[in-house]
């Protein structure tokens, strides 16, 4: 599964929501939470092998999770039904979500916006509904 993560963020140009990772990765998606330290949670629905994946690609540097806006999940088209943390280190005393999006630490070198990025399932439907 690592190599299907690292491929499909290094295609999309980095910005990758958990919405694209379990739609476009299969066997990505799964029961369980994916949480940065309990109780604040990354994404919900995704896999043991998923989340196994992103933990040994994070230790090895391979990706980097990055702090980014609820729009880029409303864009993607689905958010978790939860608070949003404002903190990633804070202790909180209820279940809340720390939106996040994945990308290369060359990517993050790389100038551009997370949010001009996660537009892109926005950007497909407006190309695709638009008239010829």
């Amino acid at each position: 599964m690592k190599p299907s993560i690292l491929h499909l963020i290094e295609r999309l140009g980095g910005g990758v929501s958990f919405v694209e990772l379990c739609r476009d990765i299969d066997g990505f998606a799964g029961p369980r939470d994916c949480t940065l330290h309990p109780p604040v949670i990354l994404w919900q629905g995704v896999s043991d092998a998923a989340i196994s994946a992103l933990d040994e690609l994070q230790q090895t540097r391979q990706i980097v999770l990055v702090a980014c806006s609820v729009l880029v999940y409303q864009l993607d088209g689905k958010t978790l039904h939860l608070p949003v943390a404002k903190r990633r280190d804070h202790v909180y005393k209820r279940p809340c979500w720390y939106p996040v999006a994945l990308s290369t630490p060359a990517q993050l070198r790389t100038p551009g916006s997370p949010l001009r990025l996660a537009r892109r399932t926005l950007g497909a439907r407006d190309h695709a509904s638009a008239p010829r």
